[in-house]
């Protein structure tokens, strides 16, 4: 390289000096990709934008000034200033715009205290269900045991109006217990470990129906499970799930001529899709709000049995592995449940990201 005419001595340290100031304002456009891409919540994109655009610019100018050293590009300088002053002002704008946003974000010390404060009311309230269902076991135990030796010492004088009324006693008492062991399964969701792998869900799918075909032998129902269906995850808490969705599939097609069942995944990437598809009873998507929590059934127990919790769970198993879950269904024409499971490790930042429903 020739040394440039008419320039000062130390021409050298001049260009090492823009090549730097080069290097760092075209290195922060692809920060700022990486950001995008870690933090897909983030809300202001044209921000990002307008402010990779300036960097880029002002990268470009560096360079160009070394070029003048040696020749003239005063036009193509020209042209990337008013491109540098245009992304300027557009983003001097937005940051106007996004600044009461930034000024009311919680500090890291606020976010710990609230962490904090979250965790010990999630205990408090583990702790309470405990010993709520404990409290609630024990006489349950009592009248399930009275009332079958009531039936006992009647004997052969037993008429059928009392032996339904022992009959009602009995199935009220299984009832509540069962719905007390599906509380202790939802509050131990939260507090579970997660011990996280790759989980191949289409064979947890595959042994699920198997053991629903074992239990209902005399049903004919069609079920296709994509195969290959992988994803990273807790494998205890992924089963559930999946029992859970498979379970409800199985229940309301029971009054379908012709039932259909189906797996499967309608998305790819970081975050995959998955979907459980039926053609059973379905239900009005106008009460589609009340379908994740707890106790919140839309079909009565003459009509189909349950706790009212299994969807509750499924729901708090997705959301634990950062995922979200939403459903589709027509009433007499069967439902589809969709949500989101990872397909490789996530962060702990990912999984405490708000998420948008769908």
């Amino acid at each position: 390289m020739s040394e440039p005419n008419g320039q000062w001595p130390f021409w050298g340290i001049n260009v090492v000096a823009d090549l730097v100031i080069a290097t760092v304002f075209l290195t922060i456009p692809i920060l700022l990709l990486y950001v995008t891409r870690r933090r897909q919540d983030f809300r202001s994109l044209p921000l990002l934008v307008t402010g990779s655009v300036l960097a880029l610019c002002l990268g470009l100018l560096s360079l160009i000034d070394i070029g003048l050293l040696w020749g003239r590009h005063d036009g193509l300088k020209t042209l990337v200033q008013i491109v540098a002053a245009i992304a300027a002002v557009i983003a001097a704008g937005l940051l106007w715009r996004a600044l009461p946003g930034i000024l009311t974000m919680p500090s890291e010390r606020q976010l710990r205290e609230t962490t904090d404060s979250l965790a010990r009311a999630t205990r408090e309230l583990e702790a309470f269900t405990a010993s709520v269902s404990h409290d609630l076991r024990s006489p349950l135990t009592t009248i399930a045991g009275q009332a079958g030796l009531l039936e006992l010492s009647l004997g052969e004088s037993v008429n059928e109006d009392q032996r339904r009324r022992l009959q009602r006693i009995q199935n009220s008492v299984k009832q509540l217990s069962e719905l007390i062991d599906a509380l202790l399964v939802l509050s131990r969701i939260s507090r579970h470990t997660l011990h996280r792998e790759i989980v191949d869900v289409s064979a947890i799918a595959e042994s699920v129906i198997a053991d629903l075909r074992q239990n209902d032998p005399m049903r004919t129902v069609e079920v296709k499970i994509q195969p290959g269906i992988s994803v990273h995850g807790d494998r205890r808490l992924l089963s559930d799930m999946i029992a859970n969705l498979l379970g409800n599939a199985w229940k309301f097609t029971s009054k379908t001529a012709q039932p259909h069942i189906e797996m499967g995944v309608t998305g790819a990437g970081y975050m995959t899709t998955l979907h459980v598809r039926d053609d059973g009873a379905g239900f009005d998507m106008a009460y589609a709000q009340k379908l994740f929590k707890p106790f919140q059934r839309l079909h009565g127990p003459a009509e189909f049995s349950g706790s009212g919790i299994g969807l509750a769970t499924v729901s708090r198993i997705v959301e634990r592995h950062g995922g979200r879950i939403w459903a589709e269904a027509q009433p007499q024409r069967g439902a589809c449940f969709y949500f989101t499971l990872p397909t490789m490790p996530i962060t702990d930042e990912f999984l405490i990201r708000p998420r948008t429903g769908t």
